[in-house]
């Protein structure tokens, strides 16, 4: 949920036990989704889920842990490969994955064909937007310094010379 405070920001209130997504793009921009909400929005939208199959897009574990290094195998060989994975739509005519890493993986180990799978719209997506964060600027690169010790007394109380 968005709530907009006047004269201040727009705040969105999530869940304590909603998921949220984290995916970096190439440029450096974090997206953070709420996973749980979409699939919620999925869930309630009425539409069937679709066929999504893995080979098409030549998933398989070694690119899977390549993108989710974390991902737990043992988990995924129990994850409930019957609930449908969520996607949402991304620029260049691609889609992410923000739900279902552990199905996805479940269904590949066990060599099933296909799974089911929601993929929001870009007005789904935008809902569930929790928080973008652009490319951090590049730091100031810094310089090595010479420094110069004087064999005068300390540095007298607040830096300041005499």
């Amino acid at each position: 949920m968005k709530i907009s405070i006047p004269d201040g920001p727009e705040v969105i209130i999530i869940g304590v036990t909603d998921q949220v997504f984290t995916f970096k793009d190439d440029s450096g921009t974090e997206w953070h989704w709420n996973a749980s909400a979409g699939m919620r929005i999925a869930d309630a939208s009425g539409r069937p889920p679709s066929a999504f199959y893995p080979s098409d897009h030549g998933l398989d574990i070694p690119q899977l842990l390549r993108q989710y290094p974390d991902l737990d195998l043992d988990y995924a060989r129990k994850a409930d490969t019957t609930k449908p994975i969520l996607f949402v739509p991304f620029p260049g005519g691609t889609s992410v994955l923000i739900d279902g890493w552990h199905r996805l993986a479940g269904a590949i180990l066990h060599e099933m064909p296909c799974l089911l799978c929601f993929e929001l719209t870009e007005e789904e997506r935008d809902q569930i937007l929790v928080l973008k964060i652009p490319p951090k600027a590049e730091s100031p690169k810094l310089v090595p310094m010479a420094l110069t010790r004087s064999r005068q007394a300390p540095c007298p109380k607040g830096g300041h010379r005499p």
